[in-house]
């Protein structure tokens, strides 16, 4: 087929929110059923549509009439007389209706003429037929009809013409791979896919354009994601063309049937494979930015052959931030990139006896297929077998709650093959090339939403007000709202306006804020633990201050400390996550806050440690 390329004076566009042009320039459309009518004609351009039909999609069920029908195609032959004179016009056929246009003036035709056009180009340079593929994908400004009732979005030939920007997409994609710029397609096909959760072949192609562009560990989840929908959804397994191209990024045959085979003596023999994360919490919420983070530092740069070692990435933030929930949230997403594996380990850093690296290392190699005695006794022994039995596998550690960086040092594997995940209150800077993603408290809109994905939204858009309330009362503490939420949840009765009532009661709020063997208190009574009595004495003493923000000097004067120590006591209650940097006042002298929860915890007589 020839496409006729010339440019006509006017333009009917559906591949996106309906619009006409003349000379380049967006008429006004007609009035609203004028309009949809329109808009159906122009999706069977040619055709003859139905008056029934006709009703149906630009009234409602049951709304249309046939006067009104009529009275609408007699406004619409106006309206394009009007506009285009003679070259188009509407015809009452066989009890329907026909709209007479030249394709070469209607975007979807002549992006099918495209379409056409690229099938019978056998031999044609892949180039030129990638050029003349996205000159006709620019003709998509959006959805078909975008902003359309749902009777006008639901016509067949939406979604045919939807099917056709799929196979549209998926030739282009083929071709960018081809003429080696990948690149050009990822963005759009990635778009798209997003909205087509079933279309395989779309998928395949988003796997392979991944895994071109040099990001396997997207290409891996992309298709662990496509399997488990497929799974859960449908009870199928991937087509074959995607399995290819899943075990084309792994660049192994696929694996063989059975159980592992075991040698004697040392007690391991083919690898095994351990997936010890906890599992994900399916009300997780909110992090985007950080889950983004951690995604593109650990994922990104797997087959770089550059990489000089293990990559390091650190979550860090106050007790009950939900530090360990996101390194599991996050861990669980890398699954299918780290093809060998996953180690956990709670290192038990805020408790009152941390773990020892030692222990974690014995557990580590039972994991990775070691026999008990064949573990060795001496410590720098179990870490140079680990790294051993860690080389050249993509494993994936996490290590939860550590105390600092001696504790996390003897567990990091020496192949730039893995990485670590670490938790911490800490920041770990000692950690030499660790990205650290910093967890701060939720603003309201996302405490909200937390705690209505717990109750239920009914129950939050029933009590806006009271909701908001709650998560301030709460200081944006994920903890401190997922502890609300879990007790609404147990009591549907309850109203959050009344638990909102009881957390204004300052004495109470610690209290209440405890379910099951969740508690905000302990984890503050943990971090208060690990702060010199010298901290605590003025920890208390501002407290006292009430909810200010307060500069250094402010501190001095109240615990009668000179600057330089005032300073110190600040850096600790910083780091221990009691006082928050909230601003920058002039010549740089920085003004700090007492977190709420922080400060009633310190007024508490019966805080750990509290000073008389």
């Amino acid at each position: 087929m020839i496409v006729n390329k010339a440019v006509s004076a006017y333009d009917f566009q559906i591949l996106g929110p309906l619009r006409v042009c003349l000379d380049g320039i967006a008429v006004t459309l007609p009035a609203r059923h004028p309009r949809m009518l329109l808009a159906v004609l122009l999706l069977h351009n040619g055709e003859v549509v139905a008056e029934g039909r006709l009703m149906e999609q630009v009234w409602g069920h049951g709304a249309g009439t046939t006067i009104a029908l009529r009275t609408a195609a007699s406004r619409l032959r106006s309206w394009l007389r009007d506009q285009t004179g003679s070259a188009a016009s509407i015809e009452h056929v066989d009890g329907g209706y026909r709209l007479r246009l030249p394709d070469r003036s209607v975007d979807a035709a002549r992006f099918r003429a495209a379409l056409v056009a690229d099938s019978d180009t056998t031999g044609i340079d892949p180039h030129q037929r990638l050029a003349a593929l996205m000159n006709a994908l620019e003709q998509w400004r959006g959805p078909v009809l975008d902003g359309a009732p749902d009777g006008v979005r639901e016509d067949s030939a939406v979604r045919a013409l939807d099917d056709d920007h799929a196979m549209c997409l998926q030739r282009l994609a083929g071709l960018s791979i081809s003429v080696q710029a990948p690149e050009l397609l990822l963005p759009r096909t990635r778009a798209l896919a997003r909205g087509r959760p079933f279309d395989e072949p779309l998928h395949t192609r988003l796997i392979e354009l991944y895994a071109a562009c040099g990001r396997p560990a997207e290409a891996l989840m992309e298709y662990e994601q496509l399997r488990s929908r497929l799974a859960d959804e449908l009870g199928v397994a991937p087509s074959a063309d995607a399995q290819r191209a899943y075990l084309t990024v792994l660049d192994q045959d696929p694996p063989l049937l059975g159980g592992f085979e075991r040698s004697h003596g040392a007690g391991w023999g083919r690898p095994v494979v351990p997936h010890q994360v906890p599992a994900d919490i399916a009300d997780f919420t909110g992090r985007d930015k950080e889950t983004a983070a951690l995604l593109d530092h650990l994922g990104g740069l797997l087959n770089d052959p550059t990489r000089p070692a293990a990559m390091v990435a650190g979550v860090t933030g106050p007790a009950g931030a939900g530090k360990s929930t996101l390194a599991v949230h996050v861990a669980h997403r890398l699954m299918p990139a780290y093809t060998d594996g996953q180690l956990y380990a709670d290192l038990r850093g805020t408790g009152a006896v941390p773990e020892s690296p030692v222990r974690v290392l014995g557990r580590f190699l039972r994991a990775l297929g070691v026999g008990k005695g064949a573990v060795p006794d001496d410590p720098a022994e179990r870490t140079a077998l680990y790294r051993s039995l860690m080389n050249g596998r993509r494993m994936l550690v996490v290590l939860d709650d550590a105390l600092g960086e001696a504790q996390v040092r003897p567990l990091l594997p020496g192949s730039p093959a893995c990485s670590v995940l670490v938790t911490s209150r800490s920041r770990l800077v000692g950690v030499s090339g660790a990205r650290i993603v910093e967890l701060d408290r939720f603003d309201v809109d996302h405490a909200v939403h937390l705690l209505a994905t717990i109750i239920g939204h009914e129950r939050v858009s029933a009590e806006p007000d009271a909701a908001a309330e709650l998560v301030r009362l709460c200081g944006g503490l994920p903890l401190a709202v997922r502890i609300c939420g879990a007790r609404l949840a147990a009591r549907p009765y309850w109203q959050l306006a009344g638990l909102a009532a009881v957390l204004r009661d300052e004495h109470r709020r610690l209290d209440e804020l405890s379910v099951a063997d969740l508690a905000v208190r302990d984890g503050l009574r943990q971090s208060h633990s690990r702060i010199g009595q010298d901290a605590r004495q003025t920890l208390a003493r501002l407290a006292r201050l009430g909810p200010v923000e307060f500069a250094i000097g402010t501190v001095a004067a109240v615990c009668g400390l000179d600057h330089a120590v005032a300073g110190d006591h600040l850096g600790a209650l910083v780091e221990a996550r009691f006082v928050s940097v909230v601003d920058t006042g002039q010549a740089g002298r920085f003004h700090y806050r007492l977190d709420d929860l922080a400060r009633l915890f310190a007024l508490d007589p019966d805080a750990v440690g509290r000073p008389a």
